[in-house]
This record gives structure tokens, sequence and C-alpha cells, in this order.
């Protein structure tokens, strides 16, 4: 065989031998893990088993019963079994192996009530990590009153090859480790944002956007940003590191003056945009002031479309009011012009509204006067028709027509009585006599 052969045959066989010998023990992981868990309390996050009461050898007289520990078997999926140690179980005549409802023939699995075991929720401290082939075992108590158990990690071979951080996820699968908790979140939300920054950015840089939109996006981006700094410091404070987490820092101070720029012509566009509300305004502030503005109304239907115009000027105001507010708001300070308008149109509308006040009463009085004279005729016709049906199968309904006609003309006297006419008080005093008259009748 030649050298070389031997060689390659060499180099193969201890290739093939290194194969199969699996993964080896990485000292320097098995360290770290120890300091991070031994000699410190966590709480459990499982139920921890302890023991069971393990029946006496049939076969075997004088054995008294006896307990037996139990092991919390955690697989890296989270099921969980409970493993009697030291084969806990007894023969019977038979020699046939007989567990009851306690033990799995199978495997001495636990299927009955556990004794001592401790409860989820319960403070432990690690007394020892052990690393075996294929799992990792902490040995757990409480301290106080000798309560202890063993969580065994069944993670198979190679876990081996696993970071210190990959194994404590694991083993927080069983006890509660709030810094790996809160650095899991962190990692969680790290993701979560990377995926929010991509969006954010996508909107900011997409083109033909208006400038007030294009802010939204510019502050969005800003949280987002805002965000990832805040877990990437954290992040970092946790003595972990990560090589990217300037960016995110940089990008920020970039976007800044972005935003400042953006919010200064979002700031203009916003202002121009009220002026030119202002300045719209001024059409249908000019006509209706043009119709309060008019000679005093001479009828009661005028008056009352002087009102409406008067209300509808005083919503137009208080429309002007809104925008001259808008401008406050935006720290621009209104023109001495636009407060003069303002006053001046308020002062017009509260003078037009006494005139129309004032005028009111005299136009009632002038409408109940010329009404007055319209049913003095008409009581005059209603008197001269009853007087002809007297006596006859008509004279009922004559009757009720003049009491009719006569209620009315107290009610027209009344209300001019009411609002100061001596006359009309006079007057009215005939006219409910009169109406009590025919009334009895």
């Amino acid at each position: 065989m030649s050298r070389m052969i031997k060689i390659l045959l060499f180099v193969w066989v201890a290739a093939a031998s290194a194969a199969a010998a699996g993964p080896k023990k990485n000292p320097d992981v098995e360290k770290a893990l120890k300091a991070e868990l031994v000699k410190k309390t966590f709480a459990t996050k499982i139920l921890v088993g302890g023991y069971i009461p393990c029946p006496p050898n049939v076969n075997t007289s004088g054995h008294s019963d006896a307990i037996k520990p139990v092991d919390t078997e955690l697989s890296a999926n989270g099921s969980i079994q409970y493993y009697a140690r030291a084969n806990c179980f007894y023969s019977v005549p038979s020699g046939v192996i007989d567990l009851g409802v306690i033990l799995d023939p199978t495997r001495f699995y636990v299927t009955g009530p556990i004794s001592g075991a401790i409860a989820v929720g319960t403070t432990v401290w690690v007394r020892s990590v052990d690393f075996r082939e294929d799992r990792v075992e902490v040995n757990v108590s409480v301290n106080g009153n000798g309560s202890a158990g063993k969580i065994k990690y069944m993670l198979g071979a190679s876990y081996l090859t696993w970071s210190t951080e990959q194994l404590m996820e694991a083993i927080a699968q069983g006890i509660r480790i709030p810094a790996l908790e809160r650095l899991i979140e962190l990692k969680t939300e790290f993701e979560a944002l990377r995926v929010n920054l991509q969006e954010s950015e996508s909107k900011y840089n997409s083109p033909g956007v208006d400038t007030h939109s294009r802010l939204v996006s510019a502050l969005a981006l800003r949280e987002v940003l805002e965000k990832l700094q805040r877990n990437r410091a954290e992040f970092t404070a946790m003595g972990k590191s990560d090589p990217q987490a300037g960016i995110y820092s940089e990008k920020l101070s970039a976007l800044t003056p972005e935003i400042d720029t953006l919010s200064e012509e979002v700031h203009k566009e916003r202002i121009a945009h009220v002026r030119d509300q202002l300045e719209a305004q001024f059409p249908a502030l000019s006509e209706i002031q043009a119709q309060v503005r008019q000679k005093p109304p001479s009828s009661l239907a005028e008056l009352q479309q002087r009102y409406e115009s008067l209300a509808r000027y005083s919503t137009l105001l208080g429309e002007r009011q809104k925008l001259l507010n808008g401008l406050k708001n935006e720290n621009e300070a209104p023109s001495p012009e636009d407060y003069k308008y303002m006053d001046e149109s308020r002062a017009e509308i509260e003078t037009v509204r006494k005139a129309l006040e004032d005028g009111h009463q005299q136009l009632e009085l002038s409408d109940l006067t010329s009404q007055y004279g319209q049913m003095t005729k008409k009581r005059a016709q209603m008197l001269d028709a009853y007087s002809r049906a007297f006596g006859t199968p008509k004279e009922k309904a004559a009757l009720q027509e003049l009491i009719a006609v006569l209620g009315q003309l107290v009610t027209n006297r009344d209300r001019a009585a009411e609002l100061g006419d001596k006359t009309a008080a006079t007057q009215l005093i005939k006219c409910r006599a009169e109406a009590e008259k025919y009334k009895r009748k």
C-alpha cells in the first residue's frame, strides 16, 4: 500500500471516528451557563416532581414502605413527564411486573399523584447544573423547608453545539429568568420594528406625495427609529452588542432637520389656506350685510326675513372667528384689520337686532289694527246674516259663525292691548261683552 493511500485512509478513519463520536461538550458554554444559574434563585414555571410512595417488594419480607424521587423531564417541545428513579415497582408471585396506577409499566413514568412536589411559582435555589449526552439536569431546592427536585431538559445530543444564549432560552421553559425574558421581548420587538422600519421608509420615500402626507410619514418614521434606538440601548445595557445599532441613531439624526423643514412648509401652507378661506368668505359676508342694511321692514313678513338674514350674518362671523383662531393656533396673529372688521360687524349685528326688536312691536300693532278693521266688517256681515236667519233653521249656524268672528276680535284686541294700545283696551271690553251676550243665546 502506497504512502499516499495510507495517509488518505488514516484521514478517512479519523474523520469517520470524529463523525461517529458526535458533538463534544463546550467547557466555556458550560461554565457560562453555571455562572448564570448556580447559587441563584428563580421562580418555577412548571410543577417540579418530588417523590412517590413505593410499595414493599412482595418477594422480600421485612421491607417497609419507602419513597422514591421523581424527576421532571421537560422536552424541547414543552411536554412534561415525571420519571420515578430507582425502579420503584414490585413483582407479584407470577413474575409479572405490576405497577398499578402509579407507574407506566413500560418506562416507569408516574401516572398517579406525586408527593412533595414543588408548585408552580415557587422560588427555588439552583444547587447544581449537570451536562449529560442528551440533556441538561438542573437540581433545585426550596430554601427553608428542604424540598428538592430535578428538572431534566431533554434537548437531544445536538444541544452540545448550542450557544449559552440558546441553552438559557431552553432552561427558561422550566424556571423564570426575568433578564432573559426581557431579552427575548427586546428581540421580538426588534424584529417587528425592523419590518415597520422598512414600511415607514418606503412610505416616506414615495414620490409624488404632498408636503403634509410626507410630514405624516416622516413623523411615523421618526417614531419607529426612536423605538429602535431605545430597544438597542437597553439591549446593549444587558451586556449584548449589535454592530448595526448606530445606524438607527444616524438615520434619526438625518431625519430630524428634514422634519423641521417639512413642518415649516406645512405650517406656511396651513396659514395660506386659512388666509384663502378668509378671503373667499368675503362675498357671502358682503351679500348678507347688504340684506341686513336695507331700510326698516314694513311688514311682519319682511321683519322675519330680516331676522333670518341677521342669523346668517352671525353664523358667518362665527365661522370667520374659527378661521382667525386657526391662525392663532399656527402662532400667526390676525391682522389689526381682521380684529377691526370683526368688532364692527358684531356691533352692527347688535344695532340691527335692537332696531328690529323696537320696530317689531309697531309692525305687529299696525298689522293687528289692519286685521281689526277687516274683522269688524266681517262682524257686521255675520250680525246681519244672523238677524235674517232668526227664527229659521239657519239661525243656529249663523249664530255660531257670529260668535267665532267675535272671538277673533277679542283675541286681536287683547294682543293689541298687551302691546300698549289704549284704544284697543277699550275696544276689548266691548268685544268681550258682545261675545258673551251672543254666547248666552
